[in-house]
């Protein structure tokens, strides 16, 4: 005589095939957000502004044949140690003036205003100053300049920085007659490039890199 098997009441394998969704939306929890560390953002080329002309120095004019100010992309990398802003020009000239500053808002500065840091770019030689929360100069913080490629990079330590959690970044640069003599019209012209956008009427909230996290 053959004997047959109990079947599982019928709420059971409603449970059974519960438990198993459960288990298969644990092992690839879709929730889960993918970390931004890096942003690479391209420019558009002939975009830079100039100021400081004529009786309103407040006035900007287009200025597209400034090709050493000119930026055409950024990438900002946070790093595990290190910030690193890497910035591509038209033409990085040698022997001419560039100022380029990143202004960078982290979960550390809150309120405050964010962290300066600038590298200056004159007669082949390149420095960088950042500022730790003390005002104390950051000495390990460095600049490098790439002629074949027109390409600034600046290397900013997480120590200086507070070991920040996430930062978003502005960056800016800005060139001007270094050595312009007091009868110069453009003795007091500033060339100007957003990296996020058209010279100053891209200076919005909007215009910095997304929120980049340590990895």
């Amino acid at each position: 005589m053959t004997t047959r098997r109990p079947r599982p009441p019928a709420h059971g394998l409603v449970l059974l095939a519960v438990l198993a969704a459960a288990l298969v939306g644990c092992s690839s929890d879709p929730t889960k957000r993918k970390v931004v560390t890096t942003s690479s953002d391209p420019d558009a080329s002939g975009d830079v502004l100039v100021g400081g002309l004529g009786p309103d120095r407040d006035v900007a004019a287009a200025a597209p044949r400034n090709a050493v100010t000119d930026i055409l992309g950024t990438t900002v990398d946070h790093g595990v140690e290190v910030v690193t802003v890497e910035v591509t020009f038209r033409d990085l000239r040698p022997r001419r003036y560039l100022d380029l500053t990143a202004y960078v808002t982290t979960d550390r500065t809150g309120s405050r205003l964010p962290v300066q840091a600038t590298a200056l770019v004159y007669r082949d030689e390149v420095t960088l100053d950042l500022y730790d929360d003390d005002m104390s100069r950051c000495t390990t913080a460095d600049a490098a300049v790439d002629r074949s490629t027109d390409t600034l990079t600046m290397t900013l330590p997480r120590s200086c920085m507070g070991h920040p959690r996430w930062i978003e970044a502005e960056v800016i640069a800005s060139t001007m007659r270094y050595n312009a003599g007091p009868d110069d019209p453009l003795g007091q012209a500033v060339w100007e490039d957003h990296a996020y956008g058209t010279g100053r009427a891209g200076w919005d909230d909007d215009a910095t890199t997304p929120r980049l996290h340590h990895p």
